[in-house]
């Protein structure tokens, strides 16, 4: 990553541009879908659709803005993940108007991502550039995912105990989890990938470096949340969309605090590409399979709060400490 403020306040001004430009574009087809039978699935599409935005854009700004070089493998890899993009934006179009269904797109995100894990596991030391070498630091992303569960299975405790049968719920819950974490990392890692590599792989360090590591991994958690607005409206809480909002925006920045953690102490993608496939599921299994959630003042605070008391202490691990905000940008 080059070191001079201007160009890395052109390469995140032009990733932000190119990210919420295409979201924009998409939020149209969004709204849309909204008010169409099986809305629900429909609207799931998109927001898969969402999650290789942020990769795409970066993929834009490092080859054709930056002109950074990368072994062939690796611009294979890009190539192949910027086209299935632009096919995936078109086919959920003519998934909404013509079809009525996202199978087109299920099938396309299965086979990408089986491609993409099968490139990166053969071709493990090109992908080393880009942190995506499983074996790079494999002991600590077990040990920041391993962090995660236990965070996860701590705060989930008042949920369960509001269930008559907790045995039952516990152990079908992460029977439920571990199954879905082995089959998305082959079939939908190109979701994930989308995410993170735009979010922790090119924007975190170019924000850190011009905020330093603290302010710059919360002003990434703050856009993170932000750039889930169209879908609080339409999918995860049509009822209570700005409570939603609120939500996102608190809950994305206490996260993002713990994935930056995770991505600094690892240094590997792998890290918070697994906590984030592995919170999504817990997410999507709590709240019954289903997008939809209507939110109550009470349990907006609660979840801020929650959220906050078991993310935010991150900030004083060492990998956040002052010493390290202020590197150089003139190198």
């Amino acid at each position: 990553m080059c070191t001079d403020v201007k160009v890395i306040k052109k390469e995140v001004n032009t990733f932000l541009l190119i990210n919420f430009g295409l979201i924009a574009f998409i939020s149209i087809f969004v709204f849309i879908s909204s008010t169409k039978p099986h809305s629900a699935d429909l609207g799931g599409g998109f927001a898969g659709l969402f999650m290789y935005i942020p990769a795409f854009s970066a993929i834009v700004v490092l080859k054709k803005v930056s002109n950074y070089s990368f072994p062939p493998s690796v611009d294979k890899f890009f190539n192949v993940f910027t086209i299935s993009t632009l096919v995936r934006i078109f086919i959920s179009i003519i998934e909404l108007f013509f079809i009525g269904n996202i199978t087109i797109s299920s099938i396309i995100d299965t086979a990408i991502s089986c491609y993409l894990v099968c490139v990166i596991f053969v071709n493990e030391f090109d992908f080393e550039i880009l942190n995506l070498s499983l074996n790079k630091n494999f002991k600590k992303v077990l040990f920041v995912v391993l962090i995660f569960s236990i965070i996860a299975i701590v705060s989930s405790i008042p949920n369960f105990l509001s269930v008559k049968d907790n045995s039952i719920n516990i152990i079908g819950g992460v029977f439920t989890i571990l199954m879905s974490l082995f089959t998305n990392i082959f079939f939908g890692f190109v979701l994930f990938f989308g995410e993170e590599f735009g979010w922790r792989y090119f924007l975190q360090p170019r924000l850190q470096k011009l905020y330093g590591k603290r302010y710059g991994v919360i002003i990434l958690g703050l856009i993170w949340g932000i750039w889930h607005l169209p879908l609080c409206m339409t999918l995860y809480s049509p009822k209570t969309p700005i409570y939603c909002i609120v939500f996102h925006l608190a809950g994305c920045a206490s996260l993002g605090v713990f994935l930056g953690y995770a991505y600094m102490k690892s240094e590997n993608l792998w890290a918070p590409i697994l906590i984030h496939l592995l919170n999504n599921c817990i997410a999507f299994i709590a709240s019954g399979g289903s997008y939809e959630s209507e939110f109550t003042l009470e349990s907006l605070l609660v979840g801020i709060l929650i959220n906050a008391i078991f993310f935010l202490p991150f900030l004083f691990a060492k990998e956040y400490k002052k010493a390290y905000e202020t590197a150089s940008l003139d190198i």
